[in-house]
């Protein structure tokens, strides 16, 4: 009788490991959309409009941010490895996500902060178009058909 090579033992191991973790993350996300659709309760709350519109807004962008980290664990999940593209997709969604909510939470902002975000996505955009550019021949034929 032969016994199992031990990258075969691993790769079964981890990909029992993966299923757990793929069906912990649509049980966080579950209870993520919940939460977000119970916030709406917030406007029917003695609260004012503009501040319960405000944490709605909130909830539901830092819920985008979450579904996007998630988005790049399950391709890694799926590819073995890193993709950079991928993993600067969550950082632009959650710069946008700080964002919006600065503009929206005050009235005014300093230039200076408008202008730092805007170098951020600037170069988080840039490092994305040179990931996806540069990136081996078998990530571009996925990229393009999907």
């Amino acid at each position: 009788m032969k016994l199992p090579d031990a990258q075969q033992i691993f790769r079964k191991s981890l990909q029992y490991i993966i299923n757990v973790l793929v069906i912990y993350i649509i049980m966080v996300l579950a209870v993520g959309l919940i939460r977000t659709l119970y916030g709406i309760r917030a406007f029917l709350d003695s609260q004012p409009l503009g501040q319960s519109f405000n944490g709605v807004v909130t909830d539901i962008l830092t819920f985008l941010v979450i579904i996007e980290l998630f988005r790049s664990f399950i391709e890694y999940f799926e590819a073995h490895r890193f993709r950079l593209h991928t993993m600067v997709n969550p950082a632009i969604v959650f710069v946008l996500r700080e964002l919006i909510v600065k503009l929206y939470g005050q009235e005014s902002i300093p230039w200076q902060t408008l202008m730092a975000f805007g170098f951020v996505i600037l170069c988080l955009g840039a490092v994305r178009a040179l990931a996806v550019h540069f990136s081996p021949e078998e990530d571009r034929a996925e990229d393009s058909s999907a």
